[in-house]
């Protein structure tokens, strides 16, 4: 099974913000077919780096982290500014490895 990159999981989630909908791991499962288990931790990271940010009203101080008996399955997301600057950053990035390879 090839593993997912950040990276493209990023760029869904920002693909769907852009087209107005939200991404939950569900989105994740139907796009990579990978397992449940694999599409929570994904979405975990990105909301802990604050790459993504939870659609629904967050109580003071659960913007990027759940509640108690919260589960991450029930949450969707969109991409964050931070989310939005990172794939920029991984374009760049890709920019110079080609232009360095000439």
């Amino acid at each position: 099974m090839e593993m997912i990159r950040k990276r493209e999981i990023l760029e869904l989630i920002a693909e769907r913000t852009k087209e107005g909908r939200q991404t939950s791991f569900r989105s994740l499962l139907r796009e990579f077919g990978i397992s449940e288990e694999a599409a929570c931790g994904h979405m975990k990271r990105l909301w802990n780096e604050r790459l993504i940010e939870c659609t629904a009203f967050r109580s003071s101080g659960y913007g990027f982290r759940l509640q108690r008996r919260e589960s991450i399955r029930e949450l969707s997301f969109r991409v964050t500014r931070r989310g939005r600057e990172r794939l920029e950053w991984y374009a760049e990035q890709e920019r110079r490895d080609q232009e360095e390879a000439w």
